[in-house]
């Protein structure tokens, strides 16, 4: 997980990842930058590119010059290097799956399987009045 800022999504997504079991390291993206594979990586995750990374509207994206919108790909990159406040915070990453801010619909897709497995046993379990014996494995 990167973050930006300590704010209310970021210290939620924090939580809610360690209350379900799933493995994750936090970076403060302003103490220690991006590195440009990294930004190229998170691009390569989006749907929509700059548009799922970036907060039109943060303060910092609003005092950057129009002429952000017309970048080529290596100065977009070097701007948010030295920008990291212009990102959405935070972002969650792993080798597949991207999601920014705190959104428990995206976030859901980062608990570990054998988490999910559990859980939905314990629904199952409930659903069936409790029998221990329920067996939930996949046919």
């Amino acid at each position: 997980m990167y973050f930006h800022a300590k704010t209310t999504a970021v210290t939620k997504a924090m939580k809610w990842l360690a209350n379900h079991d799933a493995i994750f390291t936090a970076r403060d993206i302003k103490k220690q930058p991006l590195t440009r594979d990294e930004i190229l990586y998170m691009l390569s995750l989006t749907e929509d590119g700059t548009d799922d990374l970036i907060s039109t509207r943060s303060k910092a994206y609003k005092a950057l010059p129009d002429s952000v919108q017309d970048m080529g790909m290596n100065e977009l990159v070097d701007l948010l290097q030295k920008n990291p406040g212009i990102l959405k915070n935070p972002i969650v990453v792993d080798r597949n799956k991207l999601a920014t801010g705190f959104d428990l619909e995206t976030i859901r897709e980062f608990v570990p399987a054998a988490y999910r497995k559990k859980e939905l046993a314990s629904f199952f379990r409930i659903l069936n009045g409790g029998n221990k014996n329920l067996d939930v494995s996949p046919a």
